[in-house]
C-alpha cells in the first residue's frame, strides 16, 4: 500500500478537473493505496505568504506537510488559468514547498539532493483552448507546478492533459472515465514495488 497526496485545486463546486480527481482517488482507494484528499477551496492557508517564509502556515497546512512527507506520489488536478497554474494552486505550492523542509541552497539540498527525491509525482490539467497554444506559451502551466518538484529532487513525473474543455462539443463522460481510469492504474503499477 502506498501513500497518495491528491491536491484539487478546481475551486469550482464540480468543476470538471475536481469530477477527473474523484474517479481517480476511488480507482486508488480500491487498490488499496492510503489517499489523503486536499481540497484547495477548503484549505485554511495563507495563499499569499503575507510574511514570505517568516509567514506561520496554519494547523491545516502543517497536517498537509506531514503527510506530503510520507506520500510516495504527489498529484495536482488543476484546470490553467491565462496560460498559468490557479492562483490557489500557486499559493499551496509557496507553502507546501518550504524552503529547509523540501530544498535548501545553503545546504546544497536541491535538484538531485532535494530532499523529497524518490517520491513520485502526477501532474493533471485542463485547458479551455489547445495544448499547442499552451506549449507555445512554453508550457507555463506545466511548469508552474513541475519547478518545485524538481527543485525538491522530485523528477519522476508524469503529465496528463485535457484540452479543448471550454469547446462546445466535448467527447464522452465515457472516455474521460476511462482516461482517468488508465492513468489510475499507470500510477498503481508505479507504485508496484511498495505494493509487494
Amino acid at each position: 500500500m502506498a501513500r497518495i497526496l491528491v491536491v484539487q485545486a478546481d475551486s469550482r463546486e464540480g468543476g470538471t478537473m475536481k469530477r477527473f480527481s474523484e474517479i481517480y482517488i476511488q480507482k486508488m482507494q480500491e487498490l488499496q493505496h492510503e489517499v489523503h484528499v486536499v481540497d484547495l477551496a477548503k484549505l485554511e492557508y495563507d495563499k499569499t505568504l503575507s510574511k514570505g517564509y517568516r509567514t506561520e502556515r496554519t494547523p491545516e497546512m502543517l497536517s498537509v506537510t506531514d503527510f506530503a512527507r510520507q506520500a510516495d506520489l504527489l498529484t495536482f488536478f488543476y484546470a490553467i488559468w491565462f496560460a498559468n497554474v490557479p492562483s490557489a494552486l500557486k499559493g499551496f505550492i509557496e507553502n507546501l514547498f518550504w524552503v529547509g523542509e523540501t530544498y535548501s541552497f545553503k545546504t546544497k539540498q536541491y535538484l538531485f539532493k532535494g530532499m523529497w527525491r524518490g517520491k513520485k509525482a502526477r501532474i493533471v490539467y485542463s485547458l479551455g483552448g489547445s495544448e499547442l497554444y499552451h506549449y507555445l506559451f512554453g508550457w507555463s502551466g506545466y511548469r508552474g507546478m513541475r519547478q518545485p518538484l524538481w527543485l525538491s529532487g522530485i523528477f519522476n513525473i508524469r503529465r496528463t492533459s485535457f484540452e479543448n474543455m471550454d469547446r462546445t462539443k466535448h467527447r464522452s463522460a465515457s472516455f474521460y472515465e476511462k482516461k482517468m481510469l488508465k492513468m489510475a492504474m499507470c500510477d498503481n503499477r508505479r507504485l508496484k514495488p511498495l505494493n509487494q
